[in-house]
């Protein structure tokens, strides 16, 4: 047998092994994205990692899920137990109000209870995902570390409003359809795993973002209306687009600072006001109604610079939302 003849046949057994390997792959797509069901579960029994259904650390859970992993890191979930602002408030965690929802067992739409394990962790994959001894999502899936259950609940407002609850009933009043999620966890289309085959086996899906982003605040948000009226200024504050109050929260003290300051026609300083805008003072903005307010003017005054800043229930810092200025018309 010639060495040409050797080179055809070695092509050829090469080329039928590709074939092959290449048709294993497709009916394994197929099977993992379309028809999961048709695959036996003793065969997923033998690639089963048992140890993820047994409360795993976050870490644990990056393996596969890296992405999701880091941007949880990143979130104030991660933090929820050892953030110097939560220990403060909690007089060193002593508060049991606290507990549930900063170390919650199992989120599953009611007020969750407190764990006794892990509670470093904070929110963590385990708290939000595993529920009666199975991981729950989104979506149904075949995972053959562990079974993953479709749970409509993770698109539903009701979810987050296991501890989230005023805030929840705030967002119920106001009709609007756009969930917690929608919001707080926007979409992009990528995979769920990270690691190699997985991730080529599974197709693309709509991802949220595990930040658990807040949102900035800007003019498009928070609208002011202002009058020069004899010896009074009167303001109003509108909340035009965030579906619950702002600011909002179920214990913490987020806060809304407004500061005028009032010059007289020589632009010297004649007096100045301060408004603290918060929840737990009640009266935070709800969405589509003005909330007016009125100051005595004791000088003459004609102008009024007014700067709105916000603060976060985690934060000293507070961020400027807007600044503006106005000029009372000459009579």
């Amino acid at each position: 047998m010639g060495p040409t003849l050797v080179a055809t046949r070695l092509l050829n057994l090469l080329t039928a092994i590709g074939c092959f390997a290449i048709a294993g792959i497709a009916i394994a797509y197929f099977l993992i994205n379309e028809k999961f069901e048709w695959i036996p579960e003793s065969a997923l029994e033998l690639v089963r990692e048992k140890d993820l259904l047994e409360r795993p650390y976050a870490k644990r859970c990056s393996e596969c899920h890296k992405d999701i992993y880091e941007a949880w890191k990143d979130s104030r979930h991660a933090i929820s137990w050892t953030s110097k602002t939560y220990i403060e408030a909690s007089e060193n965690r002593s508060k049991e109000k606290c507990l549930a929802c900063h170390i919650p067992e199992s989120v599953t739409g009611e007020k969750p209870s407190p764990r006794l394990d892990r509670r470093d962790e904070g929110i963590y994959c385990v708290s939000c995902h595993f529920v009666n001894g199975k991981m729950n999502g989104p979506y149904d899936l075949v995972a053959p570390p562990h079974p993953t259950f479709r749970n409509p609940d993770y698109v539903n407002s009701k979810f987050c409003g296991s501890c989230h609850q005023k805030t929840f009933k705030e967002w119920k009043e106001t009709g609007v359809e756009d969930t917690c999620q929608d919001c707080h966890m926007p979409r992009t289309k990528s995979r769920l795993t990270q690691k190699l085959p997985l991730s080529l086996l599974h197709k693309k899906k709509w991802v949220g973002n595990h930040k658990f982003l807040h949102g900035d605040l800007t003019e498009k948000d928070i609208l002011l209306e202002v009058e020069f009226k004899e010896r009074f200024f009167n303001f109003g504050l509108l909340n035009k687009t965030v579906p619950h109050r702002v600011p909002t929260a179920d214990n913490g003290d987020p806060r809304l600072y407004l500061y005028i300051t009032f010059l007289n026609a020589s632009g010297e300083q004649v007096d100045q006001a301060k408004w603290i805008i918060a929840p737990q003072q009640d009266t935070a903005l709800p969405l589509n109604k003005k909330m007016g307010f009125r100051y005595r003017l004791f000088n003459p005054v004609a102008q009024a610079n007014i700067v709105l800043k916000y603060q976060p229930a985690w934060s000293k810092e507070k961020d400027l939302v807007w600044e503006k200025t106005f000029r009372r018309e000459p009579k």
